[in-house]
């Protein structure tokens, strides 16, 4: 929001319910270990406990993503899924030109994709073509990288692939763990791509790079065998 052009309108925000589940704590078990787990919860529940109280008295500061559109006066949706008619129906309602995709935890649909007239963009924590799937900053750590990035491209029906049209490297510290990493590709580095392509998009200004398929390497959730090297590494989640 503080680097995106101004004259570009932000009418509404599509939260949807993520990977923060009961059914997925075993997952965050094998990944980060009881400690990393614990201590994850634990600050995801402060910063729960900060919302509240941000929305009862009001802070200084924000500590979700909610409270970030109530900062800006941004209007919350809900949708049980982005593909539903009735959503896109709001986006027709309110002559919605494009829709960007942050860790959008639900496949995009051909209807959605469709829907406004410049298309739907997406921000990937890595180089497109390479790292495509899950937890790339994990995977680059864990396979000895010594880069990283950020990719804004257009999204289609396939996994993270699509016309390319920004990308920025990030380079990789000795120190870095899974957190810092995140916060300092898709967050910091990720926040100025994704305003440059609004910015090119909205001044039809937009030269696309090919996100060659036969470049492409995929990756889940990990196993034992690439936490351990992760480990072997020194690398940590936080």
């Amino acid at each position: 929001m503080e680097e995106k052009p101004a004259s570009a309108n932000v009418v509404g925000a599509a939260v949807l319910s993520g990977e923060i589940a009961m059914e997925n704590v075993s997952d965050y078990l094998r990944l980060m270990g009881v400690r990393g787990t614990v201590l994850n919860g634990m600050d995801f529940a402060r910063h729960e406990a900060l919302d509240v109280l941000d929305r009862t008295v009001g802070l200084d500061d924000i500590y979700s993503v909610r409270g970030a559109l109530r900062a800006h006066d941004i209007s919350e949706h809900s949708p049980e899924n982005v593909n539903d008619p009735a959503f896109l129906h709001f986006l027709h309602e309110q002559d919605v030109d494009l829709v960007v995709s942050i860790a959008c935890p639900q496949i995009v649909r051909e209807e959605l994709l469709g829907c406004p007239p410049e298309g739907v963009i997406n921000i990937h924590g890595a180089l497109l073509p390479k790292y495509r799937g899950k937890l790339p900053s994990f995977w680059v750590l864990a396979n000895g990288e010594e880069k990283t990035g950020v990719t804004v491209h257009y999204m289609n029906q396939e996994l993270d692939d699509g016309p390319i049209i920004v990308q920025k490297e990030v380079p990789i510290q000795s120190g870095d763990t899974l957190h810092s990493l995140v916060l300092r590709s898709k967050v910091q580095y990720g926040a100025s791509a994704l305003a440059e392509a609004v910015r090119r998009i909205q001044n039809g200004q937009v030269e696309t790079k090919e996100n060659r398929k036969e470049e492409a390497t995929y990756f889940s959730f990990p196993g034992g065998e690439a936490i351990q090297e992760f480990r072997r590494r020194g690398r940590k989640i936080r």
